[in-house]
């Protein structure tokens, strides 16, 4: 199995924070005896993104994400990935109770409608709660090519990463 990781973020781009998260996933992938042919960075823009992932996914079975998971209007990882399989983005009953009781353990009683975006999940995906944060880990798959969106943040990332490769691997 051949993969490849796109890491999402302008922050990485332009060097404003150091990009761990591609040493950690490709370590992984060595790991579980998946080949890793290629790693890139992309910013925080949908044509971009939506080129990156289509030339990944044309060159490899499996593409893993990390980044643009998270409330903001440049996170656009979970749409533009939707998008490429032809799927909508649907409410997750679960990952929205998991983002309320995260968001009031610190002190925060209402979400605001950017952090309710964190519950919308491409449909048909495989959903992994994020314990170290709010922005869960996504399984989506069609015919024999495979995404797996992880969150950005190192500490995040890392705390869903070996669940959605149990999940993938499993799935195979």
């Amino acid at each position: 199995m051949n993969a490849e990781i796109i890491s999402v973020g302008t922050e990485l781009l332009l060097g404003h924070t150091v990009n761990t998260d591609t040493t950690i996933v490709a370590r992984a992938l060595s790991d579980l005896g998946i080949n890793l042919l290629y790693a890139c960075t992309v910013g925080d823009n949908e044509g971009r993104l939506k080129l990156a992932l289509e030339q990944a996914l044309q060159r490899s079975d499996l593409v893993i994400t990390t980044g643009g998971l998270g409330p903001t209007k440049d996170d656009l990882t979970k749409e533009v990935a939707a998008s490429f399989f032809g799927k909508k983005l649907v409410f997750h009953e679960q990952t929205y109770e998991h983002v309320r009781k995260k968001l009031e353990s610190y002190g925060i009683n209402e979400m605001t409608e950017s952090q309710k975006k964190q519950a919308l999940v491409p449909e048909g995906s495989l959903v992994v709660t994020n314990p170290a944060g709010l922005a869960p880990g996504i399984i989506m798959a069609q015919g024999d090519k495979a995404i797996v969106m992880l969150p950005g943040p190192p500490k995040e990332m890392k705390a869903v990463l070996a669940e959605c490769c149990h999940l993938f691997i499993n799935r195979l």
